[in-house]
C-alpha cells in the first residue's frame, strides 16, 4: 500500500466513529453493557462499508461518494425498520409511537459511526478504485 499514513488514518475513523456511538449508546443512563452495543455497532460499520464501497465504485468523486454513503446508509436503516414494523404479524401496543421514534432513535444512536466510517471507507475505496483506473 502506498499510503499507510491514510489508511491509518482511515482505521482510525473507522474505529473512533464505532467506539464514539458505543460510548454515547452505553453511558445514555441506561446501563447497557458496552459488548453486546459494541457488537451491534460493528454490524453498522459493516454495512456502511459495503455501502461505501459499493458507491464509491460507480461514483468517482470521493466527497461526492461519501455524502451520498451516508444518506443511503441511513435510509436503508431506516427502510428496514418500517419494513419490520409493516411486515410483523404482531400489533404492538404503541405500534405508531414505535414506527415512528424506532428509526429516528437508531439514525441518531449510529449518527458518528456512520458519519465517520463512510467517511474513512469513503476515502479508503476511491484510493483502491483510483488506483487500478490509473493502470
Amino acid at each position: 500500500m502506498s499510503h499507510p499514513k491514510s489508511a491509518l488514518i482511515d482505521t482510525a475513523l473507522i474505529v473512533g466513529g464505532a467506539g464514539l456511538s458505543t460510548l454515547f449508546v452505553s453511558s445514555d443512563g441506561n446501563g447497557q453493557n458496552p459488548l453486546p452495543v459494541a457488537a451491534g455497532m460493528l454490524l453498522v460499520v459493516l454495512i456502511t462499508g459495503l455501502v461505501s464501497f459499493g458507491l464509491a465504485w460507480f461514483v468517482r468523486t470521493t466527497p461526492l461518494a461519501i455524502g451520498a454513503s451516508i444518506v443511503v446508509t441511513d435510509v436503508l436503516f431506516v427502510l428496514f425498520f418500517v419494513c419490520r414494523f409493516a411486515f410483523s404479524h404482531r400489533t404492538p401496543e404503541h405500534g405508531s409511537e414505535e414506527l415512528i421514534l424506532l428509526p429516528i432513535v437508531f439514525v441518531v444512536a449510529t449518527a458518528p459511526t456512520v458519519l465517520l466510517s463512510s467517511i474513512g471507507f469513503g476515502r479508503f475505496a476511491s484510493r483502491i478504485y483510483q488506483r487500478k483506473s490509473a493502470t
